[in-house]
C-alpha cells in the first residue's frame, strides 16, 4: 500500500465554525456562528442561511490573515438556546 501524503505545503487552511440553526416566529430560517462573534443570518432555508454564513465566515478570516491577526475565534463558543441545533461547519479558505 502506498502512503498518500496529507498535507501539503499548497494546502489551504482550514477552519471549524459552529452555526446555531432555529426557526423565527414567522417561519424563515436564522443562523448565527457560535464561536465567531457578529456572524448571523436569516433565511428561506436552512440551506440558504448556512451558505451565507460560509461566505461572510470565509471572509472574515481572510481579512484576519491579510493583517496577520489572529482569527478571534470565541473558546469557548457561545451558548446553545434550547430552540436551536448545532450544526459543525468546516471551512477551507
Amino acid at each position: 500500500m502506498t502512503d498518500l501524503p496529507t498535507t501539503s505545503k499548497k494546502d489551504q487552511p482550514a477552519f471549524g465554525c459552529v452555526v446555531y440553526v432555529s426557526r423565527t416566529e414567522s417561519g424563515r430560517t436564522r443562523g448565527r456562528v457560535a464561536n465567531l462573534d457578529g456572524v448571523e443570518t436569516e433565511g428561506a432555508s436552512e440551506r440558504d442561511v448556512l451558505s451565507t454564513i460560509v461566505r461572510e465566515v470565509r471572509a472574515r478570516i481572510a481579512e484576519h490573515m491579510e493583517r496577520e491577526e489572529e482569527v478571534p475565534w470565541l473558546d469557548p463558543p457561545a451558548e446553545k438556546g434550547p430552540d436551536e441545533v448545532k450544526r459543525f461547519l468546516p471551512l477551507h479558505l
